[in-house]
């Protein structure tokens, strides 16, 4: 049985790689895939870094995070302060370079 985590990434991956396969047709889409850390899911597209997702309620560098928290890469190693939505309600925002702007 897939859990909602697996569930929502194979959705994005379809959605992405249909409006990747939209607008490029030069090279093929690489799928995210998952490294699972401590604290957060960071999600891989190739060799760069879509976003983190995080996978304990709490706080992160001063701000609130929930369980399913998608947040952009601030480096390599690190997620952002602040949240853009959930991905178990459904409040994620995120686009084919990764999570929105604030």
């Amino acid at each position: 049985m897939k859990t909602k985590f697996e569930i929502w990434l194979e959705n994005v991956n379809t959605e992405l790689e249909t409006e990747w396969n939209n607008t490029f047709t030069h090279k093929a889409w690489t799928p995210i895939l998952p490294n699972k850390g401590s604290k957060f899911i960071k999600m891989m597209h190739g060799t760069t870094v879509w976003g983190f997702v995080s996978m304990v309620d709490g706080e992160h560098l001063g701000a609130p995070i929930k369980k399913g928290d998608l947040m952009k890469p601030a480096s390599w190693r690190a997620a952002a302060k602040h949240s853009r939505g959930n991905i178990f309600d459904g409040t994620a925002k995120y686009g084919m370079y990764g999570p929105k702007y604030l």
